[in-house]
């Protein structure tokens, strides 16, 4: 396989494990600040084996960065251009004119800010 083939297909194993919502939620509550899996269940309303099922797929990218602290294991976000590509994502959103406005608001809420 030529090697741009093995780039693209890398490009797509990303956008793959940046498909899942609930793993964007997490990245937008990363870009806050860091939280432990305790937290990003109560944060998400889902079980915290589901958080760290999560949180694996985006370590194994690097999407994620983890800290021990005692017992406590604290993740935050990765690299700060993972929140320039969910903006650029609300951006190519925001522009289908079809949109309502409650839904354009919800995109204003979901922006990822500095």
């Amino acid at each position: 396989m030529p090697l741009q083939h093995k780039v693209v297909e890398d490009i797509a194993e990303m956008f793959r494990v940046l498909s899942h919502p609930t793993r964007i939620r997490i990245l937008t509550l990363l870009h806050q600040g860091e939280h432990d899996v305790t937290e990003l269940r109560d944060l998400l309303g889902v079980s915290a084996a589901n958080v760290s099922q999560h949180l694996t797929i985006l370590r194994a990218r690097h999407f994620v960065r983890m800290r021990r602290e005692g017992t406590r294991v604290y993740y935050s976000l990765g690299d700060a251009r993972l929140a320039d590509l969910i903006n650029c994502a609300l951006d190519l959103l925001d522009e289908d004119l079809s949109l309502t406005g409650e839904i354009r608001q919800a995109i204003q809420q979901v922006r990822l800010r500095s």
